[in-house]
């Protein structure tokens, strides 16, 4: 099921959900989105997916509009789009449908009325009523445009998106670009907290892959600026990798042995795909016979140590951005 969500950010109460279209799903995705507009305050992402598990997927878009009403003069503002128990994973694809909503958001006078019926309701009841109606009906106009998406984007797969495989979920790797900034590749890194590398192409080929390490130890702790330096300056291009018909128990051995916790797949030359340790964990009752108990404890060690590593990543781009405002600011002083 595709439903659209929109959060918002009460000063009192904290994160507050505004709707939920076409209807309200279960009442633990409700709190999920709720938390999801305080990550994205935190790391300060305006577009970014998360993905809780295979059974739950989401695209969004943070963003902030005026208000004559919020204590700050601005509402706290999360749109997303909750892909429940569906196939479909290519959700960097939303990014587009996201920004148009933003844009038609700002443009409805006097918007951030719909977010105060709690504490403006005595006074201002009708305008506020009328205000959330608007909102609700935009929000049902963009459904139709993301259920075409997705059913376009699984008949035609294009060379901007990730490609998946049988063995792969999306959120366990991102498409690099060589020439996109570090900051703009740490930010796709950071997106959620399976994904384990970012892999470059060039067309169909493989160049090289990127993962949080190589943003932190050879720009961050150097001191360098990720707005300024590329992917392709920091980007592994001696890569180990797999042949799309080698046998999975070799294949993991071969990771087990080297330590390694993603490998890109090839395929007749090109990128096919990526399998990592969540996939060998999951794969079969077989292969973790054959590979030992312990694989499940490694899988799961890795996805903490991501997710801390991802806090320090969220953290050196957060203060990053703050050190740019506050050179800007002492530049126009």
């Amino acid at each position: 099921m595709i439903y659209i969500n929109l959060s918002f950010f009460d000063t009192v109460i904290g994160p507050q959900t505004f709707c939920t279209l076409p209807s309200p799903p279960e009442e633990d995705i409700e709190e999920y989105t709720n938390t999801l507009l305080n990550i994205s305050e935190f790391i300060e992402l305006k577009f970014f997916v998360y993905v809780s598990s295979e059974h739950l997927k989401t695209s969004n878009i943070y963003t902030k509009i005026p208000s004559e009403w919020a204590r700050g003069k601005m509402e706290m503002v999360l749109l997303s789009i909750l892909l429940v128990d569906e196939e479909f994973s290519r959700l960097f694809i939303f990014e587009e449908v996201l920004e148009k909503f933003v844009t038609a958001l700002k443009k409805v006078d006097n918007a951030y009325m719909a977010f105060h019926l709690r504490d403006k309701a005595d006074t201002h009841e009708d305008a506020i009523l009328t205000k959330k109606k608007e909102i609700m009906s935009l929000l049902e106009g963009f459904l139709p445009e993301i259920n075409e998406i997705i059913e376009t984007a699984k008949k035609i797969p294009t060379d901007s998106e990730i490609i998946e495989t049988e063995e792969n979920l999306q959120d366990e790797f991102v498409i690099l670009n060589q020439e996109e900034t570090v900051l703009e590749a740490s930010k796709k890194l950071a997106s959620s907290p399976r994904v384990l590398i970012g892999v470059v192409l060039d067309g169909k080929k493989l160049v090289g892959i990127v993962d949080e390490n190589d943003v932190l130890n050879k720009v961050i702790l150097r001191g360098k600026e990720p707005l300024i330096v590329k992917v392709r300056d920091i980007m592994t291009t001696e890569v180990v990798c797999v042949d799309s018909n080698d046998p999975i128990e070799e294949v993991i051995d071969d990771m087990l042995e080297k330590g390694i916790q993603a490998v890109p797949i090839i395929q007749n030359a090109e990128f096919y795909g990526v399998f990592t340790i969540f996939d060998a964990a999951g794969h079969n009752q077989t292969v973790l016979e054959l590979i030992g108990e312990q694989l499940e404890e490694i899988s799961q060690r890795k996805l903490d140590d991501a997710k801390k590593l991802k806090v320090k990543l969220w953290s050196s781009i957060r203060n990053i951005s703050r050190n740019k405002r506050l050179q800007e600011l002492h530049k126009k002083a």
